[in-house]
């Protein structure tokens, strides 16, 4: 046999044995998942469906669960899927697509494309808008605040008048990055403004199409009929329950529907685009730009940019009543996996973070936890740390020693045990949280931060209280109005204690009817669940209105006395 002969019969040898070992572990790998995904979702419940991609083609893909209950329709690879958030990323791609063309410019002002906007006090920019900077209000909220519910019919038109109505930012432009629905709104209405096509019309013709989304569409009208979409469920008791809704028609934030066979097309663009370019690609997995303060953001085009135990991910999430989304993005492994969910009850986040965790379990990197060393507690030196601390966002944390023990109270009074780990540094055992008290320039400890979910937020000790009479409280009762949303909540006072009232929305979404309010120090107050209230006085120290710092997507909310 001749020496070449041989070669040749060795390596087809080594390839073929190659190849069943790659099978194997393909069939391994498909398993795991499979038996993931089973332990999740049933047949006979609401489920979804998941793919992942490299590529190389589609590496695994499943459906699981019934579309509709009602009428026991399974879910299958065409069934579309309320997409919520992850929509942005296709309003941010229609957008660089324009850019792309030289028909916007990121850093322009918002009013040369959109004509009859409000004073909001500062220029904001198109990027502004892409990377939530911007300050805008965002429309979620202020539905809430108004009283509009989500089961309410809604239109486009709808969402951007009430984005005019309300004028006040959360915050000047680039000082913060605080998610808004309302800004991606905007970015909609960018686009109809310069492509001179409504915003339907230019996803469908400019990426659905071409990338061959047959079913992708956004819900922009009353009368359009959806085909073949899930219903959105939760489960109570045991039962799946309705939740979803198609009454509203804004777009630019969410309301783009697809079915898995879209969504692999649309996740396969960004391993190997058709539409938009390597360059375009390649901005949205980068982070690119600083707040004012020097503070780096995560958030790009559409999408978050993180790390995943030691892997660079791109992905963002979405979730509306009944259902929820994960579009995750691996780009230094060309992976990606889509996952979509008509059950809100459902651990979506476990089941993408656990396939994330099969598919790349050669390239995590754990990294174990700080192991915290409790070391035994310098009483002397705590009771030095004993008082009430308030947070930027007006929240009050408050240390006492009793019985030789540190506890943190909270304002609802519920008490934590804190360990120390030396005597500045301290940590609780309940939750994943610590603290460290600070000295300032003279020598005081008057500072501390608090440590929680990846994040340090500072604090600064509150002085002497004075306790208000009952007469002094009943007199911040009062009619008081949102003067550009046009709402009333009044504050009424009832058997000593001050309530706040608010609209049917507050109950029907957080159980809320009327809140109960705390007095704190001076003219504030706190409730339990939205945070802190502020009552406002004039320039003769009578009270006429009062404001909410922080509701989430909202700050700073003023409201006037009548």
């Amino acid at each position: 046999m001749k020496k070449s002969l041989v070669i040749i019969l060795l390596v087809n040898l080594i390839s073929t044995f190659t190849a069943r070992v790659a099978s194997g572990q393909t069939e391994n790998l498909l398993t795991k998942i499979d038996s993931l995904v089973a332990n999740q979702l049933s047949e006979d419940l609401p489920g979804g469906a998941i793919a992942v991609i490299s590529n190389n083609g589609i590496i695994y893909k499943n459906t699981l669960g019934v579309m509709n209950v009602e009428q026991n329709l399974k879910i299958d690879e065409n069934t579309l899927f309320d997409l919520a958030s992850v929509a942005k990323q296709f309003t941010a791609y229609a957008i660089m697509l324009l850019e792309q063309e030289g028909k916007i410019d990121l850093d322009e002002d918002i009013r040369t494309y959109l004509g009859d906007l409000p004073d909001f006090e500062h220029r904001i920019t198109v990027r502004h808008l892409l990377q939530h900077t911007s300050g805008i209000a965002s429309t979620d909220w202020l539905r809430i605040m108004i009283g509009s519910s989500f089961d309410e019919g809604w239109s486009h038109n709808d969402e951007i008048k009430l984005l005019k109505q309300y004028s006040q930012l959360n915050f000047k432009p680039n000082t913060q990055h605080v998610y808004s629905n309302g800004g991606y709104s905007f970015l909609a209405s960018i686009v109809e403004e310069v492509s001179g096509m409504s915003f339907a019309d230019f996803l469908n013709q400019r990426i659905f199409k071409p990338l061959g989304m047959e079913t992708a569409l956004v819900n922009a009208r009353p009368d359009l009929r959806l085909a073949n979409d899930a219903i959105g469920y939760e489960i109570v008791e045991g039962k799946p329950v309705k939740v979803s809704s198609t009454t509203d028609y804004s777009y630019g934030s969410g309301n783009v529907w697809a079915n898995l066979s879209d969504m692999i097309k649309w996740g396969q663009n960004f391993l190997s685009p058709k539409v938009g370019n390597a360059e375009m690609i390649n901005r949205i997995f980068s982070k690119y730009n600083t707040l004012d303060n020097g503070d780096s953001i995560s958030y790009t085009y559409g999408f978050f940019v993180r790390e995943y135990k030691g892997i660079k991910l791109v992905m963002h999430q979405g979730g509306v009543p009944g259902f929820r989304n994960y579009l995750m993005i691996f780009p230094n492994d060309n992976l990606v996996i889509t996952a979509h969910f008509n059950n809100e009850s459902i651990n979506a986040w476990g089941i993408v973070n656990g396939i994330a965790d099969i598919v790349l379990s050669n390239k995590i990197e754990e990294k174990p936890a700080k192991p915290r060393i409790e070391v035994a507690l310098n009483v002397e030196k705590a009771k030095q740390f004993a008082g009430t601390y308030e947070l930027a966002d007006g929240m009050e944390l408050t240390f006492k020693v009793e019985q030789d023990t540190f506890w943190l109270v909270l304002p609802d009074d519920d008490k934590f045990q804190l360990f120390a780990e030396d005597d500045y540094n301290f940590f609780l055992k309940a939750f994943n949280a610590q603290c460290t008290f600070t000295k300032s320039e003279n020598g005081e400890v008057d500072q501390m931060v608090w440590h929680q979910s990846g994040r340090s937020f500072n604090g600064s000790r509150v002085g002497d209280r004075v306790e208000l009479s009952i007469d002094e409280i009943e007199r911040f009762a009062g009619r008081y109005i949102q003067s550009d949303l046009n709402m009333e909540y009044p504050i009424t006072f009832n058997d000593g204690r001050l309530y706040v009232h608010t609209p049917s929305t507050f109950k029907k979404y957080f159980g809320i009817e009327k809140l109960e309010l705390t007095h704190v120090s001076s003219d504030k107050f706190t409730t339990n669940r939205l945070g802190t209230l502020v009552f406002t006085r004039d320039e003769n120290s009578k009270v006429n209105g009062f404001m909410m710092p922080e509701l989430g997507r909202l700050q700073n909310v003023r409201f006037e006395l009548l």
